[in-house]
């Protein structure tokens, strides 16, 4: 299957515009109650409350917010959307330097 360029292109945007439109409609709708992992690491195994268990570094988005913008908005489709292009933006980068390393391979 041979596809264009542009058509590559109108696949992506297409795919993009899809899934933030999902996380905007999505998220106002998940709950606030913590996930799986999080509920066994509190009140099963109990070592998210150890004293041992302290984070070598901040987060940069914690709890899925913006701290900086948290008191104005909820930021949680924003923290989604940054995810999302941060996950294109690797995948991208990854493939091309797949496809790079192809060309340079011997036939």
């Amino acid at each position: 299957m041979n596809l264009s360029k542009k058509n590559v292109v109108l696949f992506l945007l297409f795919g993009l515009s899809f899934i933030i439109g999902l996380i905007f409609l999505i998220i106002p709708f998940t709950s606030e109650m913590p996930d799986g992992l999080e509920k066994v690491s509190e009140k099963t195994m109990g070592f998210l409350k150890k004293d041992d268990f302290i984070p070598t570094g901040k987060a940069p988005m914690p709890d899925y917010t913006i701290p900086a913008l948290k008191k104005r908005f909820d930021t949680r489709q924003y923290t989604g959307i940054i995810g999302v292009f941060l996950v294109f933006g690797i995948t991208v980068f990854v493939a091309y330097l797949l496809r790079k390393r192809r060309r340079n391979l011997p036939d």
